[in-house]
């Protein structure tokens, strides 16, 4: 890894290969466009800090989700919001040509919205950044058997509140 080597294209190289996807993630964890922009300059000023001293064998795109996933947990938490973090829709790219493609994207960001913190953060690393197991466990701190068993729960209350049969999702970032 040229990054951790001190070489200065490893952090360009870093930027180009994992910027995007980064991006996309924090936009969809926050809902908001502008928080998201706030947390992807901190996760790439960290890089730029910490980068050179990154161990040769360390895993860089874990290593990004995980300080962007860290920073949006610590941005909630010292705006008070943790518990109640209430997430909208950020601006979305897909074209929608049709209105019953557009009443089931609606339907679907409304159930999603509906989730936990944790269940969507579980949902967006594991299916919208395709991270495997052991990449999430790793960016959570968990084992993998704990990230499956987790992930399976978020898609069982996503399914169901896509069916409309939950009554009351909690919103909070505690998972059980």
């Amino acid at each position: 890894m040229l990054l951790a080597r001190g070489d200065s294209r490893g952090f360009d190289l870093a930027y180009a290969s994992y910027s995007e996807r980064v991006f996309a993630f924090l936009v969809r964890l926050s809902g908001s466009r502008v928080l998201a922009e706030d947390l992807f300059q901190h996760t790439f000023m960290r890089l730029a800090e910490v980068g050179p001293r990154l161990r040769l064998d360390s895993d860089l795109r874990a290593w990004l989700f995980t300080v962007a996933r860290n920073a949006f947990h610590s941005h909630a938490r010292s705006r008070s919001v943790a518990g109640r973090f209430d997430v909208e829709l950020a601006d979305r790219h897909e074209t929608v040509t049709t209105p019953e493609a557009s009443l089931t994207l609606t339907e679907f960001a409304n159930a999603f919205s509906t989730l936990r913190a944790s269940d969507r953060e579980l949902l967006l690393l594991f299916g919208a950044e395709g991270l495997s197991y052991a990449e999430v466990a790793a960016i959570l701190g968990l084992d993998q058997v704990t990230v499956r068993k987790r992930v399976s729960r978020a898609r069982v209350r996503l399914t169901e509140a896509l069916d409309g049969d939950t009554t009351v999702v909690s919103k909070s970032g505690v998972n059980g």
